[in-house]
């Protein structure tokens, strides 16, 4: 599997997508893990909010839905 050309800080050989074999529930789902993210800072450019930007990215390139 290749890494995102935008994931340069991502080291390729623990960057893995989960197996759905290994995440069985008792009810199947037909769309991906679904995240919600939330920040707490109102600036312009603050930490809280580039930190879940990054996270979003990392959990969108894993194959989830993210809603910030």
């Amino acid at each position: 599997m290749s890494i995102q050309p935008d994931l340069p800080h991502v080291d390729p050989a623990l960057f893995r997508l989960p197996d759905t074999q290994h995440l069985q529930t008792p009810l199947k789902s037909t769309h991906a893990p679904r995240f919600l993210l939330l920040y707490g800072s109102l600036r312009e450019r603050s930490y809280s909010k580039l930190l879940t930007l990054e996270a979003a990215r990392l959990l969108q390139a894993l194959g989830g839905e993210v809603q910030i």
